[in-house]
């Protein structure tokens, strides 16, 4: 009933912004919503994606989860459900999720959960993130140690009781948490409920009609990770949010659910291989290329990104690019291809 009177709530406010015209404007001040039989409700952008919740839901800390991508784990479980999702290579030429999911979000199943790589826990760290996963490369686990309590990390090694095994999937491949199974670690852990920084703003989304004429095609967001991980996303003009398609095939999760957002991200860095097991080192610091597909639009970025804090994005410009509110995925890739010829929007 709660969950009901909330999204009503938020819906009141878009068709409100939508009607007057406050559109495309990056705020992080409070809404004021006035009821004549109760006390008015506050809404506040979450600092995560920018959706306008109750004030008091909006710093909290998420949590994010490891889950792989290798074709006997698939379908997945949680990437339709993410607030933010970032991909990147690991060895083998397959691809590793790491799933933001706030606080107050129910997730029933998130898996199959994986082991950790240190680039995976650079970015975990900068939103404030509790980190679940099924222990780690030696560098990530030593990454981990030496963080000590200043990161919180739930390993399924060490804390079997918030991870199940499905019996219906082979091992490694069928480790599993949920939202209430977290929500317990870090209960029995005596974890608080750790503050998000403020990492990016938002703006509200533009409507189809406005951006082109009926004879518009948005632009598809095409990463060549290889094989069965070719990743595409297409726009669906209709609703305002991109499709995951994966090996040409739309993505959804195990209870059928499809993977949208509404904000896509590339972003170029570069690698190389640690050792005889084909294990990566990522770049996550310093800066690169980056392209941003926002309302139907592709956008010519630079991504930048200092030690313990998150990745920025800034347009041609200078100026931060600021991201429509819901769903953020970031493809990581060191693939050049993608980047050549580039139009640049200003």
């Amino acid at each position: 009933m709660v969950g009901a009177v909330v999204l009503l709530l938020v819906s009141a406010v878009l068709i409100y912004l939508a009607v007057t015209g406050k559109t495309r404007t990056a705020t992080n001040e409070p809404v004021v919503i006035e009821q004549a039989t109760s006390t008015p409700v506050v809404m506040v952008p979450r600092r995560l994606d920018g959706v306008l919740v109750p004030q008091g839901q909006e710093a909290l800390a998420p949590r994010a989860v490891m889950v792989e991508n290798f074709i006997a784990s698939r379908p997945l479980s949680g990437p339709a459900l993410a607030n933010v999702a970032i991909e990147a290579p690991v060895e083998g030429g397959i691809t590793r999720f790491i799933l933001f999911f706030d606080a107050t979000t129910t997730a029933p199943e998130v898996g199959p959960v994986r082991s950790s790589r240190p680039y995976f826990i650079d970015w975990a760290k900068a939103w404030g993130a509790s980190y679940f996963h099924v222990g780690g490369s030696p560098d990530a686990l030593k990454m981990i140690k030496g963080l000590g309590n200043l990161f919180v990390s739930i390993d399924e090694m060490r804390n079997g009781d918030f991870f199940w095994r499905s019996s219906d999937r082979t091992a490694p491949h069928n480790a599993y948490t949920s939202q209430t199974l977290m929500t317990q670690a870090l209960t029995a852990k005596g974890f608080g409920s750790g503050t998000a920084p403020i990492n990016w703003h938002f703006q509200d989304a533009v409507a189809t009609s406005t951006k082109r004429g009926s004879a518009w095609s948005p632009p598809m967001v095409k990463i060549p990770y290889g094989g069965s991980y070719n990743v595409t996303w297409k726009y669906d003009t209709d609703r305002g949010v991109y499709q995951r398609y994966q090996a040409g095939v739309l993505q959804t999760d195990k209870d059928g659910t499809p993977v949208e957002s509404e904000n896509v991200v590339v972003l170029k860095t570069d690698a190389q291989v640690l050792d005889s097991v084909g294990r990566l080192k990522i770049r996550t610091v310093g800066s690169g290329d980056a392209l941003a597909y926002r309302d139907g639009i592709k956008y010519v970025l630079r991504w930048q990104r200092s030690a313990n804090e998150s990745i920025k994005f800034g347009s041609i410009d200078g100026s931060e690019f600021l991201l429509t509110r819901g769903r953020t995925w970031i493809e990581v890739t060191t693939d050049d291809r993608i980047f050549a010829g580039l139009d640049i929007k200003k």
